[in-house]
């Protein structure tokens, strides 16, 4: 099953700004990305413009236990420097085989 996810700075980073490791943090955080590429279940990523910084995520999951072991992974997220919100996807009925 594919999967969006949407990963964001934590809301306080806003205010309190970033900590002082959070860029050291991010250069890791795309090296797990790299990781879960070449072994399949990161399928693309987005980065969202400037103003919300993040990024949106595709995965390629079996389960919901799958998708979140490969979010924890995340070096932002073990470190709770990041949010995330999961959208479950279907495929679109317009391409759906028709019997």
């Amino acid at each position: 099953m594919q999967y969006l996810v949407i990963f964001t700075p934590k809301q306080k980073f806003e205010t309190d700004g970033m900590p002082s490791d959070f860029q050291k943090r991010e250069l890791e955080e795309q090296a797990q990305a790299q990781v879960l590429y070449a072994e399949g279940g990161l399928r693309q990523v987005w980065a969202l413009d400037t103003k919300n910084r993040g990024a949106a995520v595709l995965f390629e999951a079996e389960s919901p236990e799958h998708l979140q072991k490969m979010i924890d992974s995340f070096p932002l997220i073990k470190v709770d420097y990041a949010d995330y919100q999961i959208l479950p996807l279907a495929p679109y009925p317009a391409f759906a085989k028709k019997s």
